[in-house]
């Protein structure tokens, strides 16, 4: 009993202190993030993504963040943290850059109870990352260089709940909000003068929205399982509060000059609505009990409606996005005693996506394949040890987003991702302490 207290506690100082750092990390360094609200960094939890995403997959020790009524096979409280590493290489046609990111990519608290279970958490979901220069050397006595800067992004804090309808259907939803803050800066600088000139812009960003899922699972045969599942997020808004601000700056102590706010209100300008479109994911499997997993998901937003009169991106458009999703896992022996390498479950994956994001004429795609593995943590389950059906999942994945053109640049990616996923009994009344 004592072990589990301290267990208790370990979980909730760890989540204390991963929600106070989660907000002060950037997720990307890419250009590609200044289109939308940034690049989207949240694909689910190491699982899905070392499974391309694929987000079909319930049991009863996981906590799948992406599909609200997978809560429904819950049977022990879960605590799930991830994080990630990456390592970009961009590439234009006559440069190339490196790049090197890492944050937390979500922190969940999973409860089941006799009658449904319930999820709460933080996800870091968009990210804001980008420098970009352009130098104008058309005046042989001065050359003019122009940046262009963006960080931030917008986070979610969820609750979900998921049951049982039936024996073989779950239903679920999860209630969102959205909060967070994304600053762009673009600055004119004369190599000849001390002062540059300096447009600053901020946006507060805050909304709800909500998830709405079902997923059915049943056998098909004595050994194979049958699973499908379906989410739908209907259309919402995202309120976006705005100041912005011009100022000079000398290069030479980074002081600042003159100073003024721009007046937003007089142009509608303060306070915009971001027009967020609806979505839905559908994803089915089969799987033999312990021994292995195939699934596939097909994933769509309405995004070609999004505007942001705050932020004008001229050269960017939008389409709708969509995206589809393989992968699956092999266990050689869950069982075994002896190998522990055996009860190693062994995953890979591939997703091919549209990222909605139009450039001049060329639609921004990714592709992204995955590896990794879920090593189990201490022994078996027993009625005073249920923490041996946690796990530590590592992958990796490898991709690519973007052409090498005029509009676009190549990005060559790989990431490293590491997830805990710990286990406890919660109440649930023991027979024998």
């Amino acid at each position: 009993m004592q072990q589990s207290i301290i267990l208790i506690r370990l979980k909730l100082i760890l989540f204390l202190f991963f929600l106070k750092v989660s907000f002060a990390q950037n997720g990307t360094a890419s250009p590609y993030s200044l289109g939308g609200l940034g690049d989207v960094t949240f694909k689910g939890n190491v699982i899905n993504r070392m499974m391309g995403g694929v987000s079909v997959f319930s049991d009863s020790i996981h906590a799948n963040l992406n599909n609200p009524a997978s809560l429904g096979e819950l049977k022990l409280t879960t605590f799930s943290v991830g994080m990630h590493y990456k390592n970009t290489q961009i590439a234009s046609s006559d440069t190339k850059d490196d790049s090197k990111t890492g944050s937390l990519d979500y922190i969940a608290v999973s409860i089941p109870t006799k009658f449904f279970s319930f999820s709460f958490g933080v996800i870091p979901y968009s990210s804001v990352g980008y420098r970009l220069q352009a130098n104008d050397f058309s005046n042989q006595d001065e050359v003019i260089i122009s940046r262009y800067e963006g960080r931030g992004g917008t986070n979610k804090s969820f609750i979900t709940i998921g049951f049982k309808l039936l024996k073989f259907i779950s239903l679920g939803g999860t209630l969102n909000y959205n909060f967070g803050k994304i600053t762009t800066q673009i600055s004119n600088q004369n190599e000849n003068i001390d002062f540059g000139t300096f447009l600053s812009s901020e946006s507060s960003l805050s909304g709800l929205d909500y998830e709405i899922g079902t997923h059915l699972k049943f056998s098909i045969s004595k050994k194979i399982i049958f699973e499908s599942f379906l989410t739908y997020k209907p259309e919402n808004n995202l309120n976006s509060r705005n100041k912005r601000v011009y100022f000079t700056r000398s290069l030479q102590n980074q002081n600042i000059g003159d100073l003024k706010e721009v007046d937003l209100a007089s142009s509608n300008l303060d306070l915009v609505k971001l027009e967020i479109g609806q979505s839905y994911k559908y994803g089915l499997s089969f799987s033999k009990g312990k021994k292995w997993f195939l699934g596939t998901q097909y994933s769509f937003v309405q995004s070609e409606n999004f505007k942001n009169d705050f932020i004008d991106n001229s050269n960017i458009t939008y389409k709708n996005a969509n995206s589809i999703s393989f992968g699956g896992y092999l266990i050689p022996d869950f069982s075994s005693i002896t190998n522990y390498w055996k009860r190693i479950v062994y995953r890979a994956g591939f997703r091919s996506e549209n990222t909605g994001i139009e450039i001049g004429n060329s639609l921004l795609k990714e592709k992204v394949y995955s590896v990794g593995a879920s090593f189990p943590l201490g022994g078996y389950y027993s009625a005073n040890n249920v923490s041996g059906f946690s796990n530590l999942n590592v992958g990796f994945e490898f991709g690519s987003r973007g052409i090498n053109s005029e509009s676009l640049v190549k990005e060559n990616f790989w990431a490293l991702r590491i997830g805990l996923s710990l286990n406890d009994l919660w109440f649930i009344k023991r027979k024998y302490n």
